[in-house]
């Protein structure tokens, strides 16, 4: 009797491991399961020192710039408008939510990029401007009821919402108006510089609806305009009536957070873009969005109301994934005013944010029953059957892991362990990492797919050393249909040293160490004990005279391993 493995797969806990299928195992570690056979994960490889131990966010800018940040949720996205002359990017995380420029954020030391950002929104102006009139009325035209307000605009070009009304007065054509627009004090981190503006509408009857329309602007820090325009010439009706700023760190959105009774700040988190220009964030338990292509713009009711509060947000092809401390939501919906909330049918909360993973057509995160998988308006725990509740939330450390996405696979770090879940098989493969030191936070590249990873005051590349870590497998619990002696095991490896371990009935009876140099082989033997160094034809070891009914085999190097075959005789290696 022999047992073979040639295609090998990850670890199921909560499978009794006489019940595992052949090619799963007891221990998986450091392997990578893409190809069937055991091959050996590289080490990471240093990439940029950081500017201190205290990082924990990072992002790779327009192709050739790390930014870092203290804080851990920072969440990063690169502007919707295509070839942007500002570069823009927009994150949130901090204080406040926050817009920088490659003219902003890439100056002084590289170790402090970004080195500034300034808050995201226009504010409202506050004064109403003055007007006084002059000129003589026709006495032939009849006089038009007007009045004016105007925006700020910052050096982007963004334009908030309005200010109070002016005072209604009676306008011709044949007279002029100087308005008087008040320059506001502002303080908070605003774009306003050399390049901002005031923009002043005047409002025009003469239709159903009465409009502000455009009717000039001045700089800044200028605060008279002279109105000669006539009416049947005014511009573009204004477009930013409720173009107000993002939740930020203002009173108006702190909470008091009924667990701890501390004071929140509800500035917006969690920020993700959509495929259609919209910008989507959260806070509490509203999810918030963007004008499109207009990410300094959140109008007020574009923001929906969910039953729990969200943790996490995520985008899809066609919508967003909600994950709260309830159920998940899925939103749907082509323009930012009509988007649909439907809850989804899994009572599975999302108990850690950075559990939450983007798959590219699903979200992955961590629940209290192991990790969910979420795509449209449907969701399953794709651990399901292969770890138990109890083992997820005993072994895999749900509500603290830190996971990211790395070529189709899902790598959950916690300190110097962690573990892949692998769906790329028919069979999807769970198994463990271990790294040389603490990993704080990391960043995967859209465009390669490479996986960088915060460890002390280095960003390191996962997988990206040139020297394979060492893989561990062991096998399943082989049970015999009566208690038998198994003579032989076998390895076939791409290189070597490969250790062997073989057990019978859970006592260690095997422990071999093969090389290879000069085309012998050299065989180690630690268990049993007493035994000299010896060399082999092949890497077929002779094991001891034991009887057993459960048999256990494990195989490990910084090599590919091919096969593993425990057998009664050397006739049945041979046949295998």
């Amino acid at each position: 009797m022999y047992f073979k493995v040639t295609e090998f797969s990850g670890i199921a806990p909560g499978v009794a491991p006489r019940l595992l299928a052949d090619n799963f195992a007891q221990t998986a570690q450091n392997i990578d399961f893409e190809a069937g056979n055991l091959v050996p994960i590289d080490g990471a490889t240093d990439t940029l020192t950081l500017a201190s131990t205290a990082r924990r966010a990072a992002f790779f800018y327009d192709d050739t710039h790390w930014l870092q940040w203290d804080e851990e949720d920072v969440k990063a996205v690169k502007g919707p408008v295509a070839n942007d002359q500002f570069k823009r990017l927009y994150w949130t995380g901090e204080d406040y939510p926050r817009v920088g420029t490659y003219q902003s954020m890439i100056t002084g030391s590289s170790d402090n990029y970004p080195a500034n950002g300034f808050r995201l929104g226009v504010p409202a102006p506050t004064a109403a401007p003055t007007t006084v009139k002059s000129g003589t009325a026709n006495e032939a035209d009849t006089p038009n009821d007007v009045s004016y307000v105007y925006t700020l605009v910052t050096d982007l070009g963004e334009e908030g919402p309005p200010s109070p009304a002016s005072t209604v007065i009676e306008l011709t054509d044949d007279e002029q108006v100087a308005v008087t627009v008040p320059t506001p004090s502002l303080s908070g981190g605003y774009n306003f510089g050399s390049s901002a503006l005031k923009r002043i509408y005047r409002s025009n009857t003469g239709s159903d609806n009465t409009q502000f329309q455009f009717v000039g602007e001045v700089p800044f820090a200028t605060t008279a305009f002279t109105d000669t325009t006539d009416a049947a010439n005014l511009g573009e009706i204004l477009p930013s009536t409720t173009w107000i700023g993002p939740p930020d760190d203002s009173a108006l959105y702190s909470y008091t957070d009924p667990n701890t009774n501390q004071v929140v700040s509800g500035a917006l988190k969690g920020l993700t873009s959509l495929a259609n220009g919209v910008f989507a964030g959260f806070f509490g338990n509203r999810l918030c969005l963007s004008e499109a292509f207009l990410p300094h713009a959140w109008p007020i009711e574009y923001r929906l109301t969910l039953d729990d509060d969200i943790v996490a947000i995520g985008a899809t092809g066609n919508g967003i994934v909600c994950l709260t401390n309830g159920s998940p939501y899925f939103v749907t919906g082509v323009d930012p005013s009509a988007m649909t909330a439907v809850k989804i049918p899994i009572a599975q909360a999302c108990v850690n944010a950075r559990s939450v993973v983007d798959m590219g057509e699903y979200i992955l995160y961590a629940a209290p029953d192991g990790l969910v998988a979420v795509t449209g308006g449907e969701a399953q725990i794709v651990t399901r059957g292969i770890i138990s509740v109890d083992q997820w939330n005993t072994d895999f450390d749900p509500t603290t892991i830190r996971a990211f996405e790395y070529e189709g696979t899902y790598v959950a770090t916690n300190g110097t362990t962690g573990w892949v879940y692998d769906p790329r098989r028919p069979e999807a493969a769970v198994s463990t990492l271990t790294f040389p030191n603490a990993i704080n936070g990391g960043f995967t590249k859209p465009k390669d797919g490479q996986l960088y990873l915060i460890s002390g005051n280095k960003l390191i590349q996962y997988r990206g050393g040139s020297t394979p870590q060492t893989l561990t497998w062991k096998s399943k619990k082989f049970v015999t249909p009566k208690p038998i002696s198994m003579g032989w095991v076998h390895v076939d490896a791409e290189g070597y040293p490969v250790v062997v371990k073989v057990w019978a009935d859970g006592t260690l009876i095997a422990h071999y160490s093969i090389s290879y140099a000069n085309n012998v082989y050299t065989q180690t033997t630690t268990v049993p004990s007493g035994i000299s160094t010896g060399t082999l034809r092949e890497p077929i070891m002779r094991l001891p005279a034991v009887v057993g009914q459960e048999w256990e085999v494990e195989v490990s190097g910084a090599v590919t391993i091919n096969e593993v075959c425990i057998a009664g005789s050397i006739e049945e290696i041979a046949a295998t």
